[in-house]
Parts: C-alpha cells; structure tokens; sequence
C-alpha cells in the first residue's frame, strides 16, 4: 500500500512538473517552495497513519505543514506575524493536536500545551488580544517560567 501511495505522489509531481514546464499559471504558484513544504508534510502524516502507525513521524508532518503554512503566509499576506515565537506555537501545536488529541497521548498533549502557551506569551503582540492587555507585560516578562516548567517535566518523566 505504501508503495502506491508513493507512487501516486510521483506521479502527481511528474505532472506538477511537466505543467510548470509547459507554462501553466497554476502550476506556477503551486510549485513554490511554500506549497511543496505543505506537500510534503500532508505525504509525512498519510505514511505515519498507516499501520503501524508512527506517532513520531505523524508529530513531524505537523510540524512540516505548519511551517508551511507559516511561510506561505509571509510570502502572501502583509500583516502575517513574523515574530520567532510563532515557531514554538507551530511544535506545540503539532504536538497538542497530533499527539494529544489524535494519538491521545498526555505527554505530548502536555508538552503541546506549554508550547503554545510559550509561543503565545513570548510574542509581543499579546497585548493586542482583547482581555489580556492587564497582564500582557507580565505574561511577556516571564514566559521563560514556561520553558522551565516543560524541562521539569520532561526531566522527572519517565
């Protein structure tokens, strides 16, 4: 079954390729680099269900699709965050919503958690978020309280 699947997506790029080649306008946009990261991370998670699936490698699609999306996002869209706390927020997400929610792990659920809270916190437009313009200087001076608190628990779990 995997080798068909892989077969598929050559096949697929062939196509790309050959469209691109021969001057198609959407072929042109979707070839960027943006798209093919996208691409490969969606290629990463279908492996990674199969059986047996591999929680690990489902973990490291997510990640490969969200910084796809956050790099098509710069290249397109003007006000898209550029802040480097937004790469915490795309692990933690990958972790939250892979491996806590679909794969029902509570390490990686709680690891994702942290994360995202980390990548919230340390970014410094978390003073524009409606409710949180009080503690924002706060939240913003002491996000590394955070990251410790995550190699606590990664350290004393087994």
């Amino acid at each position: 079954m995997r080798r068909k699947i892989m077969g598929l997506f050559i096949i697929a790029a062939g196509i790309l390729l050959l469209l691109r080649e021969l001057g198609w306008p959407l072929a042109q946009t979707v070839s960027k680099w943006e798209f093919l990261l996208i691409v490969a991370g969606l290629i990463l998670f279908i492996i990674s269900i199969q059986k047996p699936p591999r929680p690990r490698l489902s973990i490291l699609a997510g990640i490969l699709i969200g910084l796809g999306i956050h790099s098509w996002g710069l290249a397109q869209i003007e006000s898209w965050p550029d802040h480097w706390s937004i790469f915490p927020l795309i692990i933690g997400l990958s972790y939250l919503l892979i491996g806590g929610l679909l794969q029902k792990n509570r390490s990686y659920g709680m690891v994702g958690s942290l994360l995202c809270l980390l990548g919230i916190f340390a970014w410094p437009g978390v003073g524009d978020i409606p409710g949180l313009e009080k503690v924002a200087q706060t939240l913003n001076t002491y996000w590394p309280v955070l990251l410790i608190t995550l190699g606590v628990l990664l350290f004393i779990r087994k």
